[in-house]
């Protein structure tokens, strides 16, 4: 079962200021003893040179999580401590068990604001790679489109949503990361709505664009059945002759 609880994040938040106020002693004590030997002492130590003296400018939880069974809770919290130059990101695994929390596991991450501000999504500054992806997924969403429309003001009865639920499908997955320029293609995949924007936390976004193989069958047989209305309508007979 999965829950979140504010007093977790509190909780995490504590242990980060004893940490920053110098006592990696009282958090050390918190360890689990059956992860004692991959935390050491000099683990601690480390996180306490780390953390700047500054007070933080902000601190935001970036990912809680809590899942409880049979009386204990595993909880994993990310959060984000911002300051001038650099975010760092703490990620604690807490064990609470019959009333007693322990750590099961510790890390902190500093991230330079360079780094954030390589990764953020920009027009600028980009490669053929990224241009071309996402010129493409504007095309193949606006093509997409608009042959669901026509699907849907098409009489072709019940089928209309079988073929409707076969065009937001794409097919395949090309995706390009927006920093690099890598481009990378899984097969087989299925999308829904054929594009696909996904930021990442402290990482690059990754555009994607997957085939309309629904949207361009739907149109090629629209087209065909259409064409062979008007072929046999008695009022376009003449323009035939």
């Amino acid at each position: 079962m999965e829950r979140r609880n504010p007093e977790d994040v509190a909780l995490v938040k504590s242990y980060f200021e004893l940490l920053r106020g110098g006592h990696a002693d009282q958090v050390e004590d918190l360890v689990d003893p059956s992860v004692q030997d991959t935390l050491p002492s000099s683990t601690f130590n480390e996180i306490v040179a780390t953390i700047p003296q500054e007070a933080p400018s902000s601190v935001r939880a970036v990912f809680v999580d809590s899942r409880c069974q049979e009386g204990s809770c595993e909880e994993s919290i990310v959060l984000e401590y911002k300051y001038r130059t650099e975010r760092l990101v703490f990620n604690l695994a807490l064990l609470k068990e019959n009333g007693h929390v322990s750590i099961m596991g510790m890390h902190l991450t500093p991230i330079p604001d360079s780094f954030m501000e390589e990764n953020r999504f920009t027009l600028l500054n980009r490669g053929p790679s990224q241009y071309l992806i996402l010129t493409l997924g504007i095309a193949i969403a606006l093509f997409s489109l608009y042959v669901l429309v026509l699907c849907l003001l098409a009489r072709i009865g019940p089928r209309k949503w079988v073929w409707a639920a076969f065009i937001v499908v794409g097919f395949t997955k090309l995706g390009v990361n927006w920093a690099t320029g890598q481009l990378r293609f899984d097969l087989p995949a299925l999308v829904l709505f054929w594009v696909d924007a996904m930021p990442v936390e402290y990482g690059p976004w990754t555009i994607s664009i997957s085939l309309p193989l629904g949207a361009i069958l739907f149109l090629i047989l629209y087209r065909k059945t259409l064409f062979s209305a008007r072929a046999v309508d008695p009022r376009t007979r003449k323009l035939q002759g």
